[in-house]
């Protein structure tokens, strides 16, 4: 997600769509039937990164009766919007400064074979209590994503401005994902979806990290299997990238990679709308959930639902 003024929430729509062949022409005059089932939606969510949550829980004064206030307007069926979703941001950032997601391995263990010290403070920005609160209220879908690795294992030594993964640091990253989502099992949350790169062919001038799609593939084929032989119960998920129509590069060819490898989750794409503040997100969900396939098979997945979203602000400046 790119930096955005509003200070609110990113709606997510996962979706499953089994694509045929039109049976009859399109009517000249087209027709809405509110009543006609065409394309699953798996749900609505949002997401409070960068220290959103922290802000929630009144970092910055916000009282406990406004605090559940706004809980009930995203999380509540019959006070609120009713989300389903939360996504969660995966940090890199060694320091906790305003919005910046700190990481749970701050320091260079010693090259990527070295044993990692991991460093969990049960918080993680205010994420982890909101997902407490989000369970309480019925949220069962949990979407971690990584905006960059930490800055060690990149090519350009930061957590910012880009840079690729080196190849050398796949294996620890991909161990380092399931750490994080081991961290949050601990707590009582499962991680249902399990992202390692946001926007991956856009560069941001804060946490970001790119990926062509091969190498999205190449690393598919080391956290794909460590997921899997970790006994975590969470989909991998590609790519999220800035686009629908730039999604569909880093889809193709996942889709061609081994079945262990293979993403097990949504593959979501961000595409913005004319004002930079508003977004629509069309998805897709084609692979599986915890093992099991979420489409029929030989059927093709669908990328026509969308979602109005706003996203969180991230000011460019790095003072309150």
């Amino acid at each position: 997600m790119k930096r955005l003024v509003a200070s609110t929430a990113v709606l997510l729509a996962l979706t499953t769509q089994a694509v045929a062949a039109p049976a009859h022409p399109a009517p000249a005059h087209p027709v809405i039937d509110f009543r006609a089932e065409l394309q699953p939606i798996d749900g609505f969510g949002f997401s409070m990164a960068f220290q959103r949550a922290d802000l929630l829980h009144g970092a910055r004064g916000l009282s406990p009766a406004k605090q559940r206030e706004v809980l009930d307007l995203l999380l509540s069926k019959g006070k609120g919007a009713g989300l389903s979703i939360l996504r969660l941001g995966i940090g890199s950032s060694t320091d906790r400064v305003y919005d910046h997601m700190p990481t749970i391995l701050p320091a260079d263990p010693g090259g990527p074979q070295a044993t990692p010290k991991y460093v969990w403070d049960g918080w993680d920005g205010g994420q982890v209590w909101l997902a407490k609160e989000a369970k309480d209220y019925g949220v069962t879908r949990f979407f971690a994503d990584a905006w960059s690795a930490p800055a060690f294992m990149k090519t350009n030594g930061s957590e910012n401005d880009g840079g690729e993964l080196r190849p050398e640091w796949r294996q620890a990253y991909a161990n380092y994902l399931v750490q994080y989502a081991k961290f949050y099992q601990q707590e009582g949350i499962g991680i249902t979806d399990l992202g390692f790169t946001n926007e991956p062919n856009w560069t941001a001038t804060y946490a970001s990290m790119r990926f062509t799609p091969q190498q999205a593939v190449d690393f598919l084929k080391v956290l794909g299997p460590t997921v899997r032989a970790s006994g975590l119960k969470t989909g991998v998920v590609c790519c999220d990238a800035a686009g629908w129509d730039r999604q569909v590069a880093y889809t193709k060819p996942s889709r061609r990679t081994p079945r262990p490898a293979r993403p097990c989750g949504p593959s979501p794409a961000t595409a913005t709308a004319v004002r930079p503040r508003w977004r629509s997100r069309p998805t897709s969900v084609s692979g599986c959930r915890n093992g099991r396939r979420t489409a029929p098979p030989g059927t093709r997945t669908g990328t026509t639902a969308a979602a109005t979203t706003v996203s969180p602000s991230r000011p460019t400046s790095r003072t309150p």
